[in-house]
């Protein structure tokens, strides 16, 4: 049992190190104890591991600019840099910011994300072919097709009811805060209310990325959290606190802020969606769309 153990702390050193660092910040004492214990333990198992760190190119633009549709401006609503409070309010506490302390960029670029490759797995080293990929992260296609059957539905119709409110926001931005385009947007982002409310597409969406992608990117030949489906996790919580924000700027009635959280999410979608688009291939079924 002890080998076992050691064999999946040494596949977790690369796995949580390996991705591009853009930020860092400071957490609490407990936090940072806990991640520099794990890192004691995998230091001493099996000596020093040389990472090097390619660099993500952080986009600090904020959607101040959001009323006109590009999202560009200063650091208004600069949400990506919020204090995430050890994710005690995320929908997932276990996701790549949580894990590495790092944080991907605003908007993911696939070209600056590694393939994911672990040294060992519990029956030792991985092998490549152009069939299988990588043995250590390879899906079969029998894991695959079932979990795009049982969540591709409802996360496609969460992701049309939000590029929905984000035309429903700018028309109540222009006709202004009587208009009863704030009670429709409200209604797009309705948390539910138990049996007797059921919370809107968009909201139900959320937990459902996240077991579509656990699903999805976690390979039988190796039991430990993939790289990809820990950031995937993060884009999830991200947008998740988006339709937070949003429901708080819609009460609030305060447009700009609307329009700005709503950036932020749609960035998260996208993010999330070009992860999830690799394991989707025609056997298993339709891409995801970006939302524009």
């Amino acid at each position: 049992m002890a080998k076992t153990t050691t064999m999946r702390l040494v596949a977790l050193a690369p796995l949580a190190l390996a991705i591009s660092s853009v930020t860092s910040l400071s957490l609490g004492e407990t936090t940072i104890g806990r991640r520099q214990a794990v890192a004691t333990i995998v230091g001493s198992a099996t000596g020093a591991v040389a990472v090097v760190w390619p660099t993500f190119a952080i986009d600090n633009a904020d959607a101040a600019g959001a009323l006109s549709g590009d999202g560009g401006g200063g650091d208004l609503y600069a949400f990506e840099k919020r204090n995430r409070n050890k994710n005690k309010e995320a929908l997932v506490a276990e996701d790549y910011w949580y894990m590495s302390n790092k944080i991907p960029p605003r908007r993911l670029d696939l070209a600056q994300l590694p393939a994911d490759d672990p040294t060992w797995n519990a029956w030792g080293s991985c092998t490549k072919n152009e069939a299988t990929g990588n043995s250590c992260t390879y899906v079969s296609l029998k894991q695959r097709q079932p979990a795009y059957s049982k969540y591709a539905f409802s996360i496609n119709l969460g992701r049309r009811e939000y590029e929905q409110l984000g035309q429903v926001l700018r028309q109540a931005a222009k006709l202004g805060p009587d208009s009863a385009a704030w009670a429709e947007a409200a209604v797009l982002v309705d948390p539910g209310s138990g049996r007797d409310r059921l919370p809107s597409p968009a909201v139900d969406a959320m937990l459902k990325m996240v077991l579509f992608a656990t699903a999805m990117l976690t390979s039988p030949n190796y039991s430990g959290p993939s790289r990809e489906m820990l950031v995937s996790r993060f884009y999830v919580n991200e947008a998740y606190y988006a339709i937070k924000e949003i429901r708080a700027a819609i009460e609030a009635r305060d447009a700009t802020r609307a329009l700005a959280a709503w950036e932020f999410g749609k960035d998260s979608f996208n993010s999330y969606f070009a992860i999830l688009n690799r394991s989707i291939v025609e056997k298993v079924g339709d891409k995801f769309v970006e939302i524009v």
